[in-house]
């Protein structure tokens, strides 16, 4: 059997101002306007578990999900967005760091993590997802970066910045899961924020 796992990433966040640290930035309310909508356009059958990331824009967004297909979720810390550094740096030094890694995916940053290790990591735990729903469907809440990373290495590419980039807010891919994953249609918006 098959899982459908469908890959969601959380709605457009309130940027702190100050620093590179957004693991406690909230939804906007256009983000939870965006998981609505995406919500309403389901564009498969109805999750049967909603899985997140342990940040606080996943879990909204989750909360949101869960509302609306009456279920619960499970926080995966698996599924944290990859950071080049947690600390809090400005965003100068942040965005000089994440364009390294970038450039080499086996570079190790501060927070001891490279792009490589990170699209591993982010295989490995969508892997595991699709073993415990076997034969239903999950909502999977995360981030642009980990998603990304793991996309493209399913389409046999480089990740890309670009690519990361191009995943909007409140977007949602899907993969199948068996033997592996399969990217069964890529990163687009449902429903529109007015739908």
């Amino acid at each position: 059997m098959t899982a459908r796992l469908v890959l969601v990433r959380h709605g457009e966040i309130i940027r702190p101002a100050n620093t590179s640290n957004f693991d406690r930035a909230p939804l906007s309310e256009r983000g939870e306007i965006q998981i609505r909508a995406l919500a309403r356009a389901w564009p498969v059958d109805p999750p049967t578990a909603i899985f997140a990331s342990p940040l606080r824009r996943s879990l909204e967004s989750a909360i949101l999900l869960s509302q609306v297909f009456g279920l619960p979720f499970s926080k995966r810390p698996c599924l944290k967005e990859w950071s080049p550094d947690d600390s809090g740096i400005p965003q100068p030094e942040y965005a000089a760091l994440e364009t390294r890694a970038w450039e080499d995916f086996a570079f190790i940053p501060p927070n001891k993590e490279s792009l490589a290790k990170a699209a591993v990591r982010g295989t490995q735990c969508l892997e595991g997802i699709g073993r415990m729903v076997d034969g239903s469907t999950a909502a999977v809440v995360g981030h642009g970066t980990l998603f990304s990373l793991v996309i493209a290495g399913l389409r046999g590419e480089r990740p890309t910045e670009a690519y990361k980039g191009s995943i909007g807010f409140g977007s949602a891919a899907i993969l199948e899961a068996g033997s592996g994953l399969r990217l069964v249609r890529e990163f687009r918006m449902y429903g529109g924020p007015e739908s």
